[in-house]
């Protein structure tokens, strides 16, 4: 008998729907050069199904683009920015921000609470620590693995840094069961379709959408895509669809199992919990942790 799992990943039954959880519009957001109605229509030539407005300490109306765009599921949001910068995310957000940040994320309820960009700088210079995660008192649902805003040449030549996965596993291993995201951080146009999540729905709802983010029920992509994934008795199996070289990575960031293709296995043996990550030509693509119950 194999080790069992919380697989966030079991029967996988729905559709799978495309998004982005952090984003601004030049209306409401100094940094950014994009006007809304532009945005919009950029994601909608992207077959993208999910868009999120996530303005600083701004909650910008989507009511006239929900009505052009029918078909596309619309979220609101805002990034608190006046400390270090977590996303709140839902199908219906009060201002927040107006609190401490303490006190907005106890508030929060049902929203989808994401970590920002948590190390930024190339040098590594902190941000976002474990610590001050810690302090908060209540944790946040998720942290950014990658920022599609930072990843682009002109943020990398500004010492700016995209992959924080490193920083995932110190949470991981010290116990904390958040969620990887990767958003597009979207200001200027560079930025669409570099960085994205593919969420497991049962409808095409907002309530759905936040429902897969907050259960794991997804994966983050920079353009990788999963194909299947299978696991019993702690026997695991992904297939993605294009090659690659994929990681099984487990504790203290411990790679332990490393191959190339598009197919992978790995047995799990005493880990607290193992992750699987990869990256090719096409991109990179981060599944959600699973966690041994024995």
């Amino acid at each position: 008998m194999g080790a069992e799992l919380e697989n966030p990943y079991r029967n996988l039954n729905g559709t799978w729907i495309r998004g982005s959880f952090h984003g601004h519009c030049s209306e409401h957001s100094a940094c950014a050069s994009v006007p809304l109605v532009d945005s919009v229509r950029k994601y909608n030539e992207l077959d993208v199904g999910v868009i999120t407005l996530t303005d600083h300490d701004t909650v910008t109306d989507l009511t006239a683009m929900q009505a052009a765009y029918p078909d596309m599921v619309f979220l609101e949001g805002f990034e608190y920015s006046s400390r270090e910068n977590v996303v709140f995310v839902g199908p219906k957000v009060e201002p927040l921000y107006k609190f401490s940040l303490e006190d907005a994320l106890k508030l929060a309820g049902d929203l989808l609470t994401i970590v920002c960009h948590p190390r930024p700088h190339a040098s590594g210079r902190d941000y976002w620590t474990r610590v001050m995660l810690e302090a908060l008192g209540t944790w946040p649902d998720g942290i950014e693995v990658y920022n599609g805003h930072y990843g682009t040449g002109t943020a990398l030549r500004g010492g700016r840094w995209p992959l924080y996965s490193d920083f995932w596993d110190e949470l991981l291993t010290a116990g904390h069961r958040v969620w990887g995201f990767a958003n597009d951080d979207f200001h200027d146009p560079k930025d669409f379709d570099n960085a994205f999540n593919m969420l497991l729905v049962e409808d095409d709802t907002s309530e759905a959408v936040i429902q897969a983010a907050k259960t794991g029920r997804c994966y983050a992509s920079t353009g990788l895509l999963l194909k299947t994934i299978a696991e019993q008795n702690g026997h695991i199996t992904v297939e993605v669809d294009a090659p690659c070289t994929g990681l099984f990575v487990g504790p203290g960031g411990q790679e332990l199992s490393k191959d190339q293709g598009v197919r992978f296995e790995y047995t799990v043996g005493d880990e607290a919990y193992v992750r699987f990550e990869a990256e090719g030509d096409t991109g990179r693509i981060f599944l959600q942790p699973m966690w041994a119950l024995n």
